[in-house]
């Protein structure tokens, strides 16, 4: 955080009143309040205002030259996905960019009216490992949701991202519907609880996990096992098997120990609990 001159001024202050050179010249004890000594017209106090307000100018002149300098190598040097994934974010449906610029005149447009031309609530940029291609997956949606932009919202946002990125970079966009997870659960639970109450508690589990896993975060079928665990009556989770489908694929996929949503986000789709009494005599 940049200093202002009152705080320099002070700084300066204290430095003064700790050396015993000037404490011996002015005859105070090292440490004493510089108020106590100096008062408020005085040449000393006049000087270290003078003093504070050059250490400021030139401490604001190097802020901005610093600010530039940085503004200018952000222009001149390739971006990483991230700074894809933040413009994506900043993607307002129906305005123009200002001219030969990556940025939008928001002046005279309230909060509200910002947040609401702000179609992209979620987004990724990732870079593939075997070709020279960036996929940004995105999803709209509202506080506990994610759905598909529209398709007109999807055109203007290619447009965007035509206009806005980097020369020879190749993007593909993703913009679809949630992968559908399923599985099969086998759940031992309390003989003392009602089968159906533990049986409702390990869905809503379930769905919490899936629906709540960062954009474009990884699911595992052990944070899943982890996450039954913790509800209360369950004594064992065996997991028979997990599965997911995107939404441009015709058939389902297994999920083995791993997987990250082809959309960037699951929804659920047939769960099944079997609930089975623990005994504890095994």
């Amino acid at each position: 955080m940049a200093r202002n001159i009152n705080d320099i001024k002070n700084e300066m202050a204290r430095e003064l009143m700790r050396n015993e050179a000037a404490a011996g010249i002015y005859g105070f004890e090292p440490g004493a309040e510089f108020g106590s000594v100096f008062g408020a017209a005085s040449i000393e106090n006049i000087l270290l205002y003078v003093w504070a307000v050059c250490a400021w100018t030139v401490e604001q002149l190097v802020a901005r030259h610093k600010s530039e300098v940085t503004a200018e190598i952000e222009r001149i040097i390739p971006h990483r996905p991230k700074w894809y994934r933040d413009k994506v974010l900043q993607f307002m449906a129906g305005r123009e960019l200002m001219p030969d610029s990556d940025s939008y005149d928001t002046e005279g447009m309230s909060e509200s009216e910002v947040s609401a031309a702000r179609v992209v609530r979620h987004a990724v940029a990732v870079e593939s490992r075997d070709a020279s291609l960036l996929t940004i997956k995105v999803a709209g949606g509202d506080s506990g949701s994610r759905r598909p932009l529209t398709a007109e919202q999807e055109r203007q946002l290619k447009a965007y991202i035509s206009e806005i990125k980097d020369a020879g970079v190749r993007v593909a966009l993703v913009n679809m519907e949630a992968d559908v997870f399923g599985c099969s659960v086998d759940v031992y639970y309390n003989a003392m609880l009602d089968p159906e109450a533990v049986r409702a508690d390990c869905m809503a589990a379930i769905k919490d996990y899936i629906e709540n896993l960062p954009f474009n975060g990884e699911y595992t079928n052990m944070a899943l096992v982890d996450r039954l665990q913790e509800v209360e009556g369950v004594r064992i989770v065996e997991l028979r098997g997990s599965t997911a489908q995107a939404a441009n694929e015709s058939t389902t996929t297994r999920i083995n120990a791993r997987l990250t949503p082809a959309a960037g986000y699951f929804q659920p789709g047939e769960i099944t609990v079997n609930m089975i009494v623990y005994d504890e005599q095994g």
